[in-house]
């Protein structure tokens, strides 16, 4: 319970925003593309500022940078060649997207906190445990999977506005 007083009340708020932001994922929504890549950039930079908060102080932050960096993109790039999600989809006219609801943006978004949320208490309670090179590989490539992951998900929405729809295409050969 002591730990608990401890925690800044800011910690709670975070907590209560993201589980906000992932119970509105939950459900289809038309969104445009500035807001489907709003919450990608945003998770993605509150990750990688946790490698380098994590890392400055250490020997480690080029190594952690380059395990987030690295696990990031190939995640994202693998992950971000499959088809978009059952029921997404892209109005040219109002240039927004369809995006079906799913759970998987919340367990993200709680497994992020958690993990960093971890991360904090260890540099609290045991900051020994952290300060290893295994250490910054493991989680900054942790980190780099959560944004990997949440990232391949709006590169698979993205390619619905470069695929030309049929409808249009029908007409363009028309005569």
């Amino acid at each position: 319970m002591q730990t608990l007083q401890h925690i800044p009340v800011w910690v709670f708020g975070l907590l209560i925003g993201l589980i906000a932001l992932g119970l509105l994922q939950t459900r289809t929504r038309h969104i445009p593309k500035q807001r489907l890549l709003g919450i990608n950039i945003g998770l993605t930079v509150f990750t990688l500022v946790g490698v380098v908060q994590q890392w400055r102080p250490t020997p480690w932050l080029a190594v952690g940078l380059f395990s987030w960096a690295a696990t990031c993109s190939l995640v994202a790039w693998g992950l971000g060649q499959g088809a978009a999600p059952a029921g997404a989809s892209y109005d040219a006219v109002t240039r927004r997207f369809t995006v079906p609801g799913s759970w998987l943006p919340l367990a993200l978004f709680m497994a992020i906190f958690a993990c960093k949320f971890q991360v904090g208490m260890l540099n609290a309670t045991a900051p020994d445990q952290l300060h290893s090179l295994q250490a910054a590989i493991g989680l900054s490539a942790l980190y780099g999977l959560f944004s990997g992951w949440l990232n391949a998900r709006a590169l698979r929405l993205l390619k619905l506005a470069r695929t030309p729809e049929p409808a249009r295409l029908m007409q363009a050969c028309s005569p």
